[in-house]
Order: structure tokens, then C-alpha cells, then sequence
């Protein structure tokens, strides 16, 4: 059975569903987003089930993006999870190089199915939970020319607007970040810690202090929105992480765009980052909002 390290993991993106994205996408447009891609089920997807409706943005950085998903969506799992919670974000994607041996590796690993290992007109892929339930998805591409477009890196507008990943809310930190050290070949970049709090910045393979800088920060409920979360739904995926030059002016540009004020830019007495919180009107999905935040590469620990 191959390992994480020759599955070649790498974070790609963040799926949000959303009843109307091609309308509610557009405060994320006005606060120096950009399209990646429209796709259709048609396209991206060829099931009997039906299809959906996919809307790929990005925002100053050179790989991870937000997917904007719509329903009829194609399967019934699915159906099931928007019954049961509505807007949220759903799942996190990874990309792989071999994702059939990639299933066999999660599984083999305390991941359970949520999508069985299926052939895509544009890719291989599947849908897992983690341990503590928050789903997974691997993608591999299989056509020679078929991928979601990147940006060139460059920091968006005055403020210098960067999204660079995701958090999550766990129910062990210490454990979950050990899963996905082991299983998904993440490196912790920085970890916080006092006696109430414990939050851990990862990053994949690819991390690059300057060019490659996606985060995936595992923590435990800090906030109080967060605690009435978790509290209500159990582990989840908790926020977009954008970053900028100059917080201040990028929360009023949120605030402007259309953003939803939760906690103006002040200092994270943890982390010791200037941080912020908004959240996005279609669905309240929350968007954490720091100064920009780079540890060198040379203190990555690899897994």
C-alpha cells in the first residue's frame, strides 16, 4: 500500500454550498476576487443522479481557491448533508497523484466512505470523513489538458488581499493534527498553545514562505460563534483564511463589498496576529481575517 508521501498530496480547494451562487458570489467578486472557472455538471461531472452548478473564485494567492457549489446536487449523500445543515462549508479538496491508492490509504487509516471511488470524464476521485467527521475529498486529474486555472501570485488591490487556506474546529487538536500529518502528509509550520487554547498552522509539501503559502489551521472553538458551532453541529470547517498587508483597510473593503462585521481587526492574545472575523450574508460562513503570516521555510516539520 502506497504511504501519504507517495500519494503526492497537495490542498487545492474549500467547497461552500450555496443555493444561488451566481448571485451570492458577488461580495466575494467585489472584495478583490477573481473567477476561475464556471463549470457545469455536465462538464466537471457525468452522473444519472443529476448535476450542479460549480463556480471556482480566487483571491491574491497562487493555488487555493473556493468552490462555490449549487443544487439539484448530483448525489444523494449530498442532499442529505444540505438538509441537514444548509449553507456551510462542506468539504476540503485535496489533489493526488494516485487517488485509487489514495482511497485505500484513507480507509485503511480511520477514514470512513462518504463517496465510493468513482471515474470522472476530467478526473479520478472520492469523498471520506476524517476521524472526527468533516469530509474530505481527493481529486486526480486524468485529462491531459483539463485542470481549475490558477493565478499568477499577486496580492489583491490597496490592502494587498491574499486567501491562503482554511481553519477547522476540532474536537482533540493534538489528535487530528497527528492524522493529518501521518495520513495526509501535512507539516506544521507553527503551533500556539496556552492552557485553554491550542491552535496548529499546517501547510502541504508545497509550502513556500513567498509563493506558496497555503494554511490549514486545526484549533479548538475559541470564539463564541465558533463554541455555538460546534456545539450545535460537532467538528467542522470554520473559516476562509484571507490575510493582508493592511488589515484594517481590507476589513472596511470587506465591510464594503458586503461582508458581515463579527469582530473588528484587534490583536489574537494567542497567536499575537492581527485578526479579524466577517462573515459572508448568503450563508454566515465565517472568514477569518489576519495580517499577513509567513514562518520561514526552514521551521516546516515534516511529517
Amino acid at each position: 500500500m502506497k504511504t501519504a508521501p507517495d500519494l503526492d498530496y497537495s490542498l487545492h480547494h474549500l467547497c461552500i454550498y450555496d443555493d444561488n451562487p451566481r448571485d451570492n458570489m458577488f461580495p466575494y467578486l467585489r472584495w478583490h476576487h477573481g473567477i476561475t472557472n464556471f463549470f457545469s455538471g455536465s462538464v466537471f461531472h457525468v452522473t444519472e443522479e443529476g448535476h450542479s452548478d460549480y463556480t471556482f473564485l480566487g483571491c491574491g494567492g497562487h493555488a487555493y481557491q473556493i468552490q462555490i457549489e449549487a443544487p439539484p446536487f448530483q448525489f444523494e449523500y449530498e442532499r442529505n448533508w444540505w438538509a441537514d445543515h444548509g449553507h456551510g462549508y462542506n468539504h476540503i479538496c485535496w489533489l493526488t497523484s494516485d487517488a485509487r491508492a489514495s482511497m485505500d490509504h484513507l480507509l485503511a487509516n480511520s477514514a470512513t466512505e462518504v463517496m465510493p471511488f468513482e471515474k470522472f470524464p476530467t478526473y479520478d476521485g472520492f469523498v471520506v470523513h476524517d476521524p472526527e467527521g468533516r469530509w474530505i475529498e481527493i481529486m486526480e486529474y486524468t485529462d491531459d489538458t483539463f485542470r481549475v486555472q490558477e493565478f499568477t501570485h499577486a496580492p489583491s488591490g490597496e490592502c494587498g488581499l491574499e486567501m491562503v487556506g482554511n481553519g477547522e474546529i476540532c474536537k482533540d487538536v493534538e489528535a487530528m493534527s497527528k492524522w493529518y500529518q501521518d495520513i495526509l502528509d501535512l507539516r506544521v509550520l507553527e503551533e500556539f498553545k496556552d492552557a485553554d487554547n491550542h491552535v496548529v498552522v499546517m501547510s502541504d509539501k508545497n509550502y513556500d514562505p513567498v509563493q506558496g503559502r497555503s494554511l490549514f489551521i486545526l484549533q479548538n472553538a475559541r470564539q463564541d460563534f465558533e463554541k455555538e458551532h460546534m456545539a450545535e453541529h460537532g467538528p467542522y470547517i470554520s473559516s476562509i483564511i484571507y490575510q493582508a498587508k493592511n488589515v484594517t483597510r481590507a476589513y472596511e473593503d470587506a465591510i464594503w463589498a458586503g461582508m458581515l462585521a463579527l469582530q473588528k481587526p484587534q490583536r489574537d492574545s494567542l497567536t499575537g496576529l492581527v485578526t479579524a472575523y466577517l462573515k459572508e450574508p448568503c450563508g454566515g460562513n465565517a472568514i477569518m481575517l489576519t495580517e499577513r503570516y509567513a514562518p520561514a521555510a526552514h521551521t516546516v516539520i515534516a511529517a
